[in-house]
């Protein structure tokens, strides 16, 4: 009989949550409430402040999956561009190398200088953040395209546009779908540290409104809700690019 591993992931589950249990009030109080608290409590934080819960995840998700997109697509468009024309590439490659190695929290200032407060300057940090990430990872996953492939199509005739749209960009996708991860998550470091620039709404905003007034059982909360966020955002990416990617031979 197989077994099957998904029960070693609810195991890991269940072990987190007993430790977690076992150290704060619930258990043994090996730690104090104020520093780390309780599952008991985050319960009560829930009742607390159920009806803002669902508001400030719209707001969260909002920022994130349109700072995304934009991200993504202006990537992708631009890495596909860099690696079709040469002229392009050597205009926009010294621009790509130059804010790559940046870590774009650090433009935060900034960017509240520039944009202030509002939403615009929130999506252009995530928006930059992805940006640099699928860009890069698009040129290495052109090149990373078996020749042999290419070679076939110039045998049987076709044309450079031919060879880009029907060989280079199908098979191209199955190598940023890492890179589509690392976005993913990266995106939701980014849209709480934006909503630390400022926000009235959403789950970083409640994080550091919660800090200010030392309620770490809100805190917790909301981490704990970004890291389900995430890790749906995750499984959704995989479950996408898993079905354009049905054709290769990823495992």
């Amino acid at each position: 009989m197989k077994f099957n591993h998904k029960y070693l992931s609810l195991l890991t589950i269940i072990i987190i949550f007993s430790i977690w249990f076992g150290i704060t009030g619930d258990g043994f109080a090996l730690v104090r409430k104020f520093i780390f608290p309780s599952p008991r409590q985050v319960f009560e934080a829930i009742l607390r402040i159920s009806d803002i819960i669902p508001l400030d995840i719209l707001y969260t998700l909002s920022r994130l999956i349109v700072g995304f997109f934009l991200g993504s697509v202006l990537g992708v468009t631009l890495g596909l561009l860099m690696s079709y024309s040469k002229i392009i590439n050597s205009i926009f490659d010294p621009i790509v190398e130059s804010i790559r190695p940046v870590p774009v929290i650090a433009m935060i200032p900034f960017l509240i200088m520039w944009f202030g407060i509002g939403e615009i300057g929130k999506l252009v940090l995530i928006t930059l953040g992805v940006f640099a990430i699928i860009v890069v990872s698009t040129l290495e996953a052109v090149k990373n395209v078996p020749k042999i492939y290419v070679r076939a199509a110039k045998t049987l005739g076709a044309n450079d546009n031919q060879i880009f749209r029907s060989i280079i960009i199908p098979g191209m996708i199955p190598g940023i779908v890492g890179p589509l991860r690392v976005a993913t998550a990266l995106s939701f470091t980014l849209v709480v540290a934006a909503e630390f620039m400022g926000a009235q709404q959403g789950v970083g905003y409640r994080i550091m409104e919660a800090r200010r007034l030392f309620v770490t059982d809100v805190i917790l909360l909301n981490v704990i809700i970004i890291t389900i966020l995430a890790g749906i955002a995750d499984r959704l990416v995989r479950y996408i690019t898993d079905y354009l990617t049905r054709w290769s031979e990823r495992k």
